[in-house]
């Protein structure tokens, strides 16, 4: 079944909100309303997927998502993983009031609720006041809050994690402290 740009069903919006609860966002961005642009809209209700096709930009609250491509697989109930494509797929999203926007991007960005787990694969980057996280996957578990990052393993990359942390912010107190 083909529908028009920006069309998405309730429960697959409501489900959506997966993607914001948690550690990932303001407290706020799940009670706003979910937005979904793009070229072209597509669901199967037989293969359980519904894809935005063609300059993707999904905004709920502080949250925007922008790809080539979003896919939500989904059964009766919920969405159990969506995945954005780009190149790269973006994601930026303001953690908490007094702290600066994440800004997340890669080639493919995997949320797969049954593990609460955020994936960028592929040129994987994260930023957040001028400190950088970057490698070749970089995987969120959203309920432990840890994040685990991994290297290009290939010939041609250089097998490494790389972060950059700029001196202010070794001096500035976190909200941890």
């Amino acid at each position: 079944m083909s529908d028009g740009p920006g069309y998405a069903c309730p429960w697959i919006l409501a489900t959506a909100l997966l993607l914001t609860q948690g550690a990932l966002g303001l407290e706020s961005d799940r009670d706003q309303p979910i937005q979904i642009v793009a070229d072209l809209a597509v669901r199967d209700e037989g293969a359980g997927e519904t894809r935005y096709q063609g300059n993707v930009i999904l905004t709920q609250g502080s949250l925007r998502i922008t790809a080539d491509l979003i896919s939500i697989q989904h059964d009766a109930t919920a969405a159990e993983e969506i995945i954005a494509t780009g190149a790269p797929a973006t994601l930026v999203q303001t953690p908490a009031p007094d702290q600066a926007p994440v800004d997340a991007s890669a080639n493919r960005i995997e949320y797969i609720r049954s593990q609460d787990l955020v994936k960028l694969i592929d040129e994987a980057r994260i930023a957040q006041n001028g400190s950088i996280l970057s490698g070749d996957q970089i995987d969120y578990l959203v309920n432990e809050r840890r994040v685990r990052a991994a290297g290009n393993s290939s010939p041609e990359g250089s097998g490494r994690v790389e972060v950059v942390i700029p001196p202010e912010n070794l001096r500035r107190p976190t909200a941890d402290d």
